[in-house]
């Protein structure tokens, strides 16, 4: 009984552990981002989604703040994240800023 205890704190102590799987799995509460965030893929629909049509060709804000390009999101990023109210949405956005401010080679603005 004693080792099982010990075993499980060790592993709940540790911030990152394989399953029997080999599938990498974290712990609750730690995030673990392992693959790059696309921007066409995951984070372009949710501008399409809250912000269509005005940030997009043919809106009125499109000239200034066009949303379907990355380096209007990671530029203006403050802003536009105080606008998205959805929280598991500007979770994945505060993800690609970062990410992208990390310096993802991968994934760098267009």
């Amino acid at each position: 009984m004693f080792v099982i205890i010990f075993s499980w704190a060790l592993l709940v102590q540790t911030s990152h552990f394989q399953n029997t799987n080999n599938i990498s799995v974290s712990p609750p509460g730690v995030s673990e981002q392992t693959d790059n965030i696309d921007f066409e893929k995951e984070i372009k629909p949710i501008f399409v989604k809250n912000c269509s049509p005005c940030h997009f060709p043919g809106g009125k804000m499109y000239d200034k703040l066009p949303f379907d390009k990355d380096t209007t999101i990671l530029n203006h990023s403050a802003s536009i994240l105080k606008r998205i109210k959805n929280e598991a949405e500007n979770t994945l956005l505060k993800e690609f800023v970062l990410q992208n401010k990390n310096g993802s080679s991968e994934n760098k603005p267009h």
